[in-house]
C-alpha cells in the first residue's frame, strides 16, 4: 500500500487488521506448540497418564476455534479494504495523467497488493515463527542440534540475498510489460500481441527459474542438516520416545519454513516494484 492509502486507514479498519494477524499469530504458537505438548502425551500416555494429551486436546480445539474465526473475519476485512482502495487508486492515477491502460494494470496491483497483506503478511507470521521458534525448541532439547540447524541459515541467506536483487530487477520488467496489455489488445496487431504475450511469458519463466535455484540450494542445504541431526540425536540414549517425536517434529518444521523463503522473497520484491507504480 502506499503511504497514502496507509494513512487513510480508519481507526476501525487498523483494528481489524490487527485483529486479523493476532489470530494467526496465536494460531502459529499454537501449531509450534503441539510437537512439545504431543511429546509430553507420548510420555504420559506411555506411563499410563493423560494430562498430557489433556493438554494437547486443549491446544488443538483453542486452535480450531481460533482458525475458523479467523477465515470468516480476514476475507470480510480485506476485501472491503480493496474496494475502497481501488476506487482510490483509479481516481489517483487518473489525476496523475495515466492512460486506461496504465490504471487498469495498477487497479489489478493493487488487489495483488491487497492480497499481499492478506495472505502473505500471515506467510511471514508463521514463517518467522516456525523458523524462530523451531529454532529455539531445539536449542530447547539439544544444543549441538540448535547449532548444527543454524548452520543452514548461512548458504540459505546468501542465496535469497541473490534472488531479492534479481526478483526486483525481473519484477519491473514484467510489471512495465503489462502496463502496455491493455494498449496492446485494443491495437489487436497479431505481430504486437505476440511480442507482447511472448514478453510477458519470458518474464514469467526467468522468475520461475530463479526460484528454483534459490530453492535448489536451500533443499540441498537443508538436506545435509537433516541428516547430520538425524544421525546426532537418534544415536543419543537421553532422548525419550516423546523427545525424539518433539525433536524431529521439529527439525521439519523449521527446514519446511526455510523452504519457504524464496516465494516469500519474489512476493516481497513484487509488492515493492508495485509500491513505488501506485506511489506516483
Amino acid at each position: 500500500m502506499t503511504q497514502t492509502i496507509l494513512s487513510s486507514l480508519s481507526r476501525a479498519e487498523r483494528l481489524s487488521i490487527a485483529g486479523t494477524y493476532s489470530l494467526t499469530l496465536l494460531e502459529n504458537l499454537c501449531m509450534l506448540a503441539y510437537p512439545a505438548i504431543t511429546g509430553w502425551a507420548v510420555d504420559g500416555l506411555l506411563k499410563g497418564s493423560y494430562r498430557g494429551l489433556s493438554a494437547l486436546i486443549a491446544v488443538w480445539l483453542v486452535h480450531l476455534v481460533m482458525a475458523f474465526v479467523r477465515q470468516r473475519f480476514d476475507t470480510r476485512v480485506f476485501m472491503g479494504l480493496y474496494a475502497r482502495f481501488a476506487v482510490l487508486t483509479v481516481a489517483e492515477q487518473k489525476r496523475l495523467g495515466h492512460g486506461t491502460s496504465i490504471v487498469s494494470a495498477r487497479v489489478a496491483m493493487m488487489r495483488d497488493m491487497v492480497g499481499f497483506f492478506e495472505a502473505d503478511v500471515p506467510a511471514m507470521f508463521s514463517q518467522v515463527v516456525t523458523v524462530v521458534g523451531s529454532l529455539v525448541m531445539l536449542f530447547t532439547y539439544d544444543l549441538e542440534a540448535g547449532f548444527i540447524a543454524m548452520a543452514v541459515l548461512l548458504p540459505m541467506g546468501l542465496v535469497n540475498a541473490w534472488y531479492w536483487r534479481r526478483a526486483l530487477r525481473l519484477h519491473r520488467g514484467l510489471n512495465d510489460q503489462i502496463e502496455r496489455e491493455i494498449e496492446d489488445i485494443e491495437a489487436a496487431r497479431p505481430l504486437r500481441l505476440r511480442r507482447h504475450f511472448g514478453r510477458v511469458r519470458r518474464w514469467h519463466v526467468q522468475l520461475s527459474d530463479s526460484e528454483s535455484w534459490t530453492w535448489t540450494v536451500t533443499e540441498l542445504a537443508t538436506i545435509v542438516a537433516l541428516v547430520i541431526l538425524l544421525l546426532d540425536f537418534t544415536r543419543s540414549p537421553a532422548f525419550s520416545a516423546g523427545a525424539i517425536y518433539a525433536v524431529l517434529a521439529y527439525v521439519f518444521d523449521y527446514l519446511d519454513g526455510l523452504d519457504s523463503a524464496p516465494a516469500l522473497v519474489n512476493n516481497v520484491a513484487r509488492l515493492r516494484d508495485i509500491r513505488a507504480r501506485l506511489g506516483g
